[in-house]
């Protein structure tokens, strides 16, 4: 079945499962009154994007910007990356996010939040119409991980409720958007990648550094540790001496990027990373990629940022072509995939002369057919 038909037909399954859920008799009885203040202390405050960094520079940070310039604020898992005074603190409220979805083993990735496997099982359509009668049937086959999907967006929601409501607050588009699984089921995950969408500023950690930094090569090793087999992650040695070459070409430094919770700190390295110091680790990076000349990037959302931030980045790989082809139109960036069968100086020197030299075929076919309907909202 194309993604185009199969996600909405797992929306109305997780509909349907959510009333079905909702309607039972629950802990505490009915709905809780609309509390007289919000209890996250102000108001016009937006949930969290709860996905990962990639997506979130590519398409998120601009689509939510006009909110912001309109005196709507956010909380946010990585503040940084927002206009300074946009952002609320909210720690109590992330954790419980991060609990409800860690219940049911959602992961924020894709845009948004999803549940492995994509593909929530066999779903079968009959019809039948007769003059101006008709009748359509829906089976799936294991309603486990619409349950699941059903069970987190509940959880979300009452969270919501708990933090952000007040009379008067009424459920935007965007609260829906960040709140459901309609964009990251399997077929919406394709109107994630049809464009990129570059942000107006660039951060004030990296326009301000908090912390001096010379002009270096750096590169970041990619380890993401949530249990799932990750093609994407990095090759250590390759990434350690191929980083040494380039710098050794240029004649700068080299340093290593990242965090134990997603990269592989190597030693022999300066590095980013402070044990100890885990407050102010991201502003103290975007302040040292100020002086940063090019980036060794794994197939990550580390090279959307780079992308936003104008530095020249050398792809160690690139397993879905698609997500860099979008960066293209509007990010223009300088991006170059590794050619490990030929020497790195004179692919360094063509990177640091040129702009937008990644050279992918057309992946157009990946995403949803446009003369394909319905295009699900």
């Amino acid at each position: 079945m194309p993604p185009s038909l199969r996600a909405p037909i797992e929306q109305i399954f997780r509909t349907i499962v959510k009333a079905a859920i909702l309607s039972q008799d629950r802990p505490g009885g009915g709905p809780k009154p609309t509390p007289d203040s919000p209890r996250i202390g102000s108001r016009r405050v937006l949930p969290p994007y709860l996905g990962e960094m990639g997506f979130e520079i590519r398409y998120h940070l601009a689509q939510v910007e006009p909110w912001l310039r309109n005196g709507w604020k956010i909380v946010a898992l990585r503040p940084e990356y927002y206009p300074p005074g946009t952002t609320v603190d909210a720690p109590e409220y992330l954790a419980a996010c991060a609990r409800a979805m860690a219940g049911f083993h959602a992961i924020g990735s894709i845009g948004g939040i999803y549940i492995l496997p994509m593909i929530s099982g066999d779903i079968q359509v009959t019809q039948a119409f007769a003059g101006e009668q008709g009748k359509i049937t829906l089976s799936l086959d294991d309603v486990k991980k619409v349950v699941r999907q059903a069970e987190v967006e509940i959880s979300l929601r009452q969270l919501f409720l708990e933090w952000f409501d007040y009379p008067g607050r009424r459920v935007t588009n965007y609260d829906r958007g960040e709140l459901s699984f309609n964009r990251t089921s399997f077929g919406n995950v394709d109107y994630n990648l049809a464009e990129a969408l570059r942000p107006s500023y660039k951060p004030d950690a990296f326009e301000n550094p908090v912390e001096p930094m010379e002009p270096h090569v750096g590169f970041q090793i990619r380890s993401v540790k949530n249990g799932v087999v990750q093609v994407r992650d990095s090759d250590p040695e390759w990434m350690c001496a191929t980083a040494r070459a380039i710098g050794a070409h240029l004649g700068l430094p080299v340093v290593a990027y990242g965090h134990p919770g997603g990269c592989v700190i190597p030693a022999g390295f300066t590095t980013t990373w402070r044990p100890g110091q885990e407050d102010g680790h991201l502003a103290r990076e975007l302040g040292y990629l100020k002086s940063c000349r090019l980036m060794l990037a794994p197939d990550s959302g580390w090279a959307d940022l780079m992308a936003w931030l104008e530095i020249p980045i050398m792809l160690e790989m690139i397993y879905t072509p698609v997500a860099f082809n979008v960066l293209k139109e509007n990010f223009k960036p300088r991006i170059l995939l590794v050619d490990r069968a030929a020497p790195i100086g004179p692919q360094v020197d063509d990177l640091l002369n040129g702009r937008n030299l990644l050279s992918l075929e057309d992946d157009s076919w990946m995403l949803a057919t446009k003369t394909q309907f319905p295009w699900e909202p």
